[in-house]
């Protein structure tokens, strides 16, 4: 006798990928079999993915009034997308750790990574396709197609045969940036720099594993890092400066950064970077920076000399209590306003130099208004397109030390010098020029000058 099914429950779940089924015990005389159970399904919507097991499990236990899962989607297996193992941090810089005293470990920096030989940098792990997937109701769902990433472009690495293991075939610093690598220039020098050396000047980056000693000279045209000790020499760089254990200058050392500087410490020295400077401390030095200073850790302190910025100056100590005379300043000085008057003057002068003679070209040019020979003409034009593109190349070049400064000048209208403990008496604060000479101890202070006002004004931290 065929079974009636009144009462039986179908029920699909969410996401169309399991179905149970609720089945109430037959009458007498009648047999529940398999395909009672699966038209029933069928009936419902359910028509794929069928459990015949557990549909048969149910007919030979009799399992009654109670939800049994008799059918299973088959699951997506998702696309796994091609990407790239490097090993090698991406990042640029990394910063300095906090000690538990406050203090900053400097010695933890690494503005660089170096590289040998035979150093696998990348690996490459091509893209793994999936599968689609198929629900209880026979619908097909699909997954992602696979995604490979464009092979890393660049220099100083071999790349095996099957195009996935990126290999050093030099030393030097390694850099990435968007699936461009490249190995650059480094020069390590693993022991002291000192007389007998007496000089390095490398276009690339410059590491020195040992100590800068007294006389010595470093120019770079990216960044250096010294792991030992500096004493009275000359480091110039056009990126970062790393001072791992400070610098003791003895008032005849110098810094040059067109980037930022990092040292432990930095004492009777004198300073220029166009970015940042940090430190745990400085002591009677010159500093100027073309955006902040920052002394670091509750022992932090600024003691004597002239320390500039054009941004925030940010120290815990100014000064000290036998009152040695120092200087903190932040703010546009006169010279940056005179500096972008110039370059205003030459830029519009070399434009106008520019003007003049694209014209004159095209006087020459036009037949109606030269009768010279050809020979003549081009020897006129070959002059005038020589001068035309130095006027050009002094433009540019000048169009960015203008925006150079106009950069640095909008740093300018956040001047402040925030003091997070002590400002000592005998220090004296300038911003934008202006002067305020602490005659008392403060604390936990912030000198800055609103916009329109002619005085500096303090407010608590």
């Amino acid at each position: 006798m065929p079974v009636k099914t009144e009462g039986w429950r179908c029920h699909i779940s969410d996401d169309s990928m399991s179905a149970t089924v609720f089945v109430t015990q037959p009458q007498e005389g009648e047999f529940i079999t398999s395909e009672d159970v699966a038209m029933f399904l069928r009936g419902n919507g359910v028509t794929s993915g069928y459990i015949y097991s557990e549909i048969e499990r149910l007919i030979k236990e009799r399992i009654y009034l109670k939800d049994i899962v008799v059918a299973k989607g088959k699951p997506l297996i998702e696309t796994q997308p091609g990407h790239y193992e490097f090993l090698f941090s991406t990042g640029e810089i990394k910063h300095p750790t906090i000690r538990s005293d406050g203090s900053v470990d400097y010695q933890s920096m690494s503005v660089i990574q170096s590289v040998s030989p035979g150093d696998v940098l990348a690996i490459y792990h091509p893209a793994v396709p999936g599968s689609s997937g198929l629900d209880v109701k026979n619908r097909e769902i699909r997954c992602k197609p696979a995604k490979e990433l464009p092979a890393i472009k660049g220099s100083g690495f071999d790349v095996s045969f099957d195009g996935n293991t990126y290999t050093a075939n030099m030393e030097g610093r390694v850099e990435y940036d968007n699936f461009k690598l490249h190995v650059r220039d480094l020069y390590e020098l693993r022991k002291d720099l000192d007389l007998v050396i007496g000089r390095i000047d490398f276009r690339g980056d410059v590491v020195v594993h040992g100590n800068v000693r007294t006389g010595t000279f470093i120019r770079a045209t990216k960044s250096v890092t010294v792991d030992g000790s500096v004493e009275a020499a000359t480091i110039i760089a056009e990126g970062d400066i790393v001072l791992k254990k400070g610098m003791q200058g003895g008032g005849k050392a110098k810094l040059v950064s067109g980037g930022n500087i990092y040292a432990q410490f930095i004492e009777f020295t004198d300073v220029k970077a166009k970015g940042n400077v940090e430190a745990n401390i400085i002591l009677n030095s010159t500093i100027s920076a073309g955006k902040s200073v920052s002394v670091k850790g509750k022992r932090g302190a600024i003691i004597g000399g002239i320390n500039y910025c054009v941004g925030e100056m940010y120290t815990a100590h100014a000064g000290n209590r036998a009152e040695i005379k120092t200087v903190v300043a932040s703010g546009i000085s006169d010279e940056y306003d005179k500096r972008h008057h110039l370059l205003a003057s030459k830029a519009e002068s070399a434009k106008e130099s520019i003007r003049k003679t694209k014209f004159e070209i095209e006087q020459i040019r036009d037949v109606r208004l030269s009768n010279d020979p050809k020979e003549v003409k081009d020897a006129k034009i070959s002059q005038l397109t020589r001068r035309l593109k130095r006027d050009q190349r002094l433009l540019e070049h000048v169009e960015h030390e203008l925006k150079e400064i106009e950069d640095t000048m909008n740093v300018g209208t956040e001047a402040a010098i925030s003091v997070e403990d002590t400002v000592n008496p005998g220090v004296t604060v300038m911003i934008d020029n202006k002067e305020l000479v602490i005659k008392n101890a403060m604390n936990h202070v912030r000198f800055y000058r609103p916009e329109g006002s002619s005085e500096i004004e303090v407010k608590t931290l």
